[in-house]
């Protein structure tokens, strides 16, 4: 445990297989990944425009003392972060 959060680290090339990085087994991936999708329900459209690169990094710090979570991304629209973290969880669900 990184203090007082654990990390997922989301390494997503457009080609090719993504790497799961990070202190959270894949039981915790799947968890935080859901609740962090399932937070972003009803919260508007992202109009701004999504970056446009070959390998996109996201990065969930959930922090245990309040079950909130925190992310940061490379994507430049919610959109895009969204579509790539649902991906992940669909397939790591498998």
């Amino acid at each position: 445990m990184s203090g007082d959060y654990l990390t997922i680290d989301i390494i997503y090339p457009l080609e090719g297989k993504f790497e799961l990085k990070g202190d959270v087994n894949r039981e915790g991936q799947i968890e935080i990944i859901d609740g962090f999708l399932r937070n972003q329900i009803g919260k508007g459209e992202d109009k701004k425009q999504s970056n446009k690169q070959d390998i996109y990094h996201i990065s969930l710090k959930w922090f245990p003392r309040d079950d909130t979570i925190q992310v940061s991304d490379d994507t430049g629209n919610k959109g895009l972060r969204d579509g790539i973290l649902m991906d992940v969880l669909n397939k790591i669900q498998v």
